[in-house]
């Protein structure tokens, strides 16, 4: 464990919210639905990091001229950055931990499709009336 990694810890650790989950937050509203989709009521839902990232990513403006439904998503830049790391030769365990991966599989899986493509280009003609 790094020392930024380490520092998160021990801040989760820290907290004064009561959660057997290291990471964790209280919930806005505790709403009945809500809280029986979670293993405890501060547990983090599956999607909760999915929908953070959307938020900062978008709050941050770094790909307003993107169509929204088609700016990178975290699991997409995950991904990106697992194949970046398989491109400087790490090894695959290396990056399977980094991603925590129990299964090398899944590792596998985010690497793939960041191949190099061929550009493909089609010859069109401007002829616009003016």
């Amino acid at each position: 464990m790094g020392q930024a990694l380490r520092e998160v810890v021990l801040e989760c650790m820290r907290s004064p919210v009561v959660c057997p989950y290291v990471i964790h937050y209280p919930p806005k509203a505790r709403k009945r639905k809500q809280l029986d989709a979670k293993l405890h009521w501060n547990a983090v839902t599956a999607d909760y990091l999915t929908k953070s990232f959307t938020q900062a990513r978008d709050d941050s403006k770094a790909y307003e001229d993107v169509p929204a439904g088609e700016r990178p998503t975290f699991h997409e830049i995950r991904a990106l950055g697992a194949w970046l790391y398989e491109q400087q030769k790490f090894p695959h365990e290396y990056i399977q931990a980094l991603l925590g991966h129990a299964d090398g599989k899944m590792t596998k899986h985010y690497q793939e499709g960041h191949g190099e493509k061929k550009i493909e280009y089609v010859v069109v003609g401007a002829e616009l009336a003016f």
